[in-house]
Order: structure tokens, then C-alpha cells, then sequence
């Protein structure tokens, strides 16, 4: 059942997409989001539309249930709350509209984002947050740093990259101030809180282990990222 947004949300919510979720559910980490939910004052916050992707559609297959199932529990135990707004249906299209007409070759538009994680930025917007969990590499670059995103694709495609500098623009204004962080970086939120201690003279090899797992589990985190964290340890 979701929630609307008269509902109290405190300021210091976390805003999930399922790239996130989906990660951490692979690589068995979702207790991370348990333990965090009871240590700090905000909530962990999903769209409808992630909902359905990460929990609804993945429990109709097989190949998926498992981890829908885990994110379920979350869900029914209150780690995680679904919530609504008025706007965000207005806001997700006005969104999707934009991201996928910034770059274009030779006059064809790339659709760059979808709706899943445009949802979670028009919830956030619509709810005044600022926090966004998300591993979906093209939608954070898009926003962080469309100039490289741009040069990606051109190396990528081996065409040049139009930009429509007018829908850049608005994109980055509605989204200003959004701050993106990946599953990694709440892992090591954990880790900061203490949430490895358990193992003991291995904390320092779990948190390696964990930021490796959620890197092949599909959070689009570098190597160099991971080996850099590690050594400041």
C-alpha cells in the first residue's frame, strides 16, 4: 500500500531507485538498508514505478523472485515506504520528455532514461529531498555531467553528439540540487556506522568484499573507486 504526501516524510529520506535495490539484492546487502533505517531520522523512500520494477514484475519470474521477495519483506516490515505524489506523475513526464531529447545524432534522439528512475527523481523533487540512491550510470552522468556523458557516447557510437542546449538547461534546473549517491557509498555509510564490526580483524576485507559484490551485482562503480576507498582504510 502506498503512502501520499500528506504523510509526514522527514527531510533526511533517502529517494531509491531500483538500479540500487536490485543490486543490493543480488548481493544479499539489504540488511544494510535495515540497519540504517533504525539509525538515522529519515526514511527509505520508492516510487510506484519502482515498486513494480524491482518487487511486482520480478515476482511473476522465477528467475527474479528471490530477490523480489527480499525487497517484499522490506517492504511489509517498513525499511521501505512507497509514497505518491500529487505531481509526480506531471513532473516524470516533463522529465522523460527532456532527458531523452538533450543528445541526438544526425537528427535521431537518444532515449537515455526511462521511467523507473525518472519517477524517483520527480518524487524527490515533488517531496523537496535531496537524497537519491541510484546505480544507473547514464541517468547520474546525465545530470552530474552531461559534457562527459556526451563524450562517452561519442566514443561509444563513433558519431558526433548533438546537444539541445534548451533542454539541457530546463533538465538541469528542475534537477538542481539532487544529491546522487550509489549503493557503494551507502555501503560505506554502513561500514562508517559500524555495521561490519561483526567480523572482526576481517572488517577491513568484508567492506572489499562488499564493494566488489555490489559491483559485479551491476552499481556502476569503477575499479580505481573501489582500490582508492580501500587503501584509505
Amino acid at each position: 500500500m502506498s503512502e501520499t504526501c500528506s504523510d509526514e516524510i522527514p527531510r533526511e529520506s533517502i529517494v531509491c531507485d531500483s538500479s540500487s535495490l536490485v543490486s543490493m539484492s543480488d548481493s544479499c546487502l539489504l540488511w544494510i538498508i535495515s540497519e540504517l533505517s533504525e539509525k538515522f531520522k529519515g526514511s527509505f523512500i520508492i516510487s510506484k514505478a519502482v515498486e513494480y520494477e524491482s518487487i511486482n514484475h520480478p515476482l511473476d519470474m522465477k528467475s527474479h523472485t528471490l530477490g523480489a521477495i527480499r525487497l517484499k519483506k522490506l517492504l511489509l516490515q517498513g525499511r521501505l515506504r512507497v509514497v505518491e505524489t500529487q505531481n509526480s506523475r506531471r513532473l516524470t513526464s516533463d522529465l522523460l520528455s527532456l532527458g531523452n531529447n538533450v543528445f541526438s545524432i544526425g537528427g535521431r534522439h537518444l532515449k537515455l532514461i526511462h521511467e523507473g528512475e525518472t519517477e524517483t527523481l520527480a518524487l524527490a523533487i515533488d517531496l523537496g529531498l535531496k537524497n537519491i540512491l541510484i546505480d544507473e550510470r547514464t541517468t547520474r552522468m546525465l545530470i552530474e555531467a552531461p559534457l562527459e556523458l556526451k563524450s562517452h557516447m561519442e566514443s561509444e557510437f563513433r558519431s558526433n553528439v548533438e546537444v539541445n542546449e534548451n533542454a539541457l538547461r530546463k533538465l538541469l534546473d528542475m534537477t538542481n540540487g539532487l544529491n546522487f549517491f550509489r549503493s557503494t557509498e551507502l555501503a560505506i555509510v554502513g561500514y562508517e556506522k559500524g555495521l561490519l564490526k561483526d567480523y572482526g580483524e576481517m572488517e577491513r576485507r568484508a567492506v572489499e568484499a562488499v564493494l566488489y559484490g555490489l559491483k559485479f551485482a551491476g552499481c556502476g562503480v569503477s575499479f580505481s573507486e573501489i582500490e582508492e576507498f580501500c587503501k584509505s582504510l
